[in-house]
């Protein structure tokens, strides 16, 4: 099992409660994130009724996780789940893709409470 934890923007929002509910993370284990995740984020901070409240707090977090980057081989991997999940007539959306693909690329258990992610074999993924 991967030593680190990838979180989607969902599971970023609960943080705290899945701490409480699960535990921290072990000693010296980093939070990780996407860049797809930290984009979800801040968008929905500047799009929301308290934007500079919202935004310093997305920041605030965001400071404190490690961001997993967009690289070429995690755009193959996601190449390679779109056509597999194609063939088997599922379609998820892009960013969620892209969010998986990181997450596979890069050996990091990703925590989520979207049932769609479980759609994709190759995820690690842990439900709360």
């Amino acid at each position: 099992m991967p030593r680190h934890r990838h979180i989607d923007g969902i599971a970023a929002r609960r943080w705290k409660g899945y701490r409480r509910h699960r535990g921290a993370p072990e000693e010296g284990e980093p939070l990780k994130t996407t860049i797809i995740t930290a984009y979800e984020l801040l968008k929905g901070a500047a799009s929301s009724s308290k934007p500079r409240e919202n935004m310093r707090l997305v920041k605030e977090m965001l400071s404190n996780i490690n961001i997993l980057t967009l690289s070429y081989g995690a755009c193959e991997e996601a190449s390679r789940i779109y056509v597999k999940l194609r063939r088997r007539g599922v379609v998820i959306g892009e960013f969620d893709l892209l969010i998986a693909a990181i997450a596979i690329h890069n050996d990091e258990l990703l925590l989520s409470r979207d049932k769609h992610f479980k759609l994709i074999e190759e995820l690690k993924i842990e439900t709360w």
